[in-house]
C-alpha cells in the first residue's frame, strides 16, 4: 500500500490528516449530538438562514451590492451542507464534515446533493454564456465572491454602470425565503416523528419542478385511459 493510499485510522474521509478522532474535540462532539436530533438541528439552521435572509434583504434595500454579492455563497452552503449531512453522509463521515477539517469542499458536497436530492437538475456547476461574452459557472462566481476576489468587485462595477445587467434581486430574496420554508418543512416532519427516509423522499419531491408533476399526471392519465379501453 502506498503512502497515498494509506487509510487514516481516525477518519474514513480520504485525504483527511487528523491525528485523532474528530469527536474528541468538544465542539465537534456537541455538533454531532445536535445533528443526531434533526428537528433541533434544523431549528438552528432555520434561525441562521432567517438571519442571513434578513441581513441580505437589508443589503439589497440599501443598495449594498458588493456586500450582497460577496455573501451569496453563505445561504447556498448552509442549505446544501445541511441536506448532505442529514440525508447523504454516513455516520462516520458526519464528524469530519462538522469539524471543518479538509477536505471539505462545498463543490463536492453540492455535486452529491445535486445527484441524490435534485436528481441532477441543479444548475450551479453548469457552464453558461456570460452577460456580454465568455462563459461562467455560478459556483465559480459564488467562490470568487466569498473570497472577495477582484472579479467580484468588477462584477459589481459592471452592474452599477449598466442597469440592464442588474439581477432580479426580489427573485433572489424569494429564493432564500424558499430555503427557509423548506428547512421549516423538514423540521416539522422530523418533529412529527417521520423517519429520515420519509423526509428525504419528501425533500426530493420539493425539488422536483412543475414540469415533472405535469408529465407524471399525463402519464397517469394515459395509463388510466389504456386500462379503461
Amino acid at each position: 500500500m502506498t503512502k497515498k493510499d494509506k487509510v487514516n485510522p481516525f477518519c474514513p474521509v480520504p485525504g483527511c490528516r487528523t491525528d485523532k478522532p474528530h469527536a474528541e474535540d468538544f465542539l465537534v462532539k456537541a455538533l454531532v449530538e445536535r445533528f443526531s436530533a434533526p428537528d433541533k438541528c434544523l431549528s438552528w439552521v432555520l434561525a441562521g438562514m432567517a438571519e442571513l435572509r434578513d441581513s441580505v434583504t437589508d443589503d439589497v434595500q440599501k443598495n449594498r451590492l458588493f456586500s450582497w454579492y460577496t455573501r451569496m455563497r453563505q445561504p447556498e452552503e448552509l442549505y446544501f451542507r445541511t441536506l448532505y449531512i442529514l440525508f447523504i453522509a454516513t455516520d462516520d463521515e458526519v464528524p469530519h464534515i462538522l469539524s471543518g477539517d479538509t477536505p471539505n469542499s462545498f463543490s463536492q458536497i453540492y455535486k452529491s446533493v445535486n445527484e441524490a436530492i435534485l436528481e441532477g437538475r441543479g444548475e450551479m456547476t453548469e457552464v453558461k454564456p456570460g452577460l456580454t461574452s465568455g462563459e461562467f459557472r455560478m459556483i465559480d462566481n459564488l467562490n470568487d465572491g466569498a473570497h472577495v476576489g477582484f472579479g467580484a468587485m468588477q462584477m459589481i462595477v459592471n452592474i452599477a454602470q449598466n442597469d440592464e445587467h442588474k439581477p432580479d434581486l426580489a427573485a433572489y430574496l424569494n429564493h432564500i425565503e424558499t430555503y427557509c420554508t423548506r428547512i421549516n418543512y423538514m423540521r416539522q416532519m422530523f418533529e412529527a416523528g417521520k423517519t429520515k427516509d420519509i423526509v428525504r423522499d419528501a425533500v426530493i419531491n420539493l425539488h422536483r419542478p412543475k414540469e415533472y408533476w405535469e408529465q407524471k399526471a399525463k402519464d397517469q392519465q394515459t395509463a388510466a385511459d389504456i386500462t379503461a379501453a
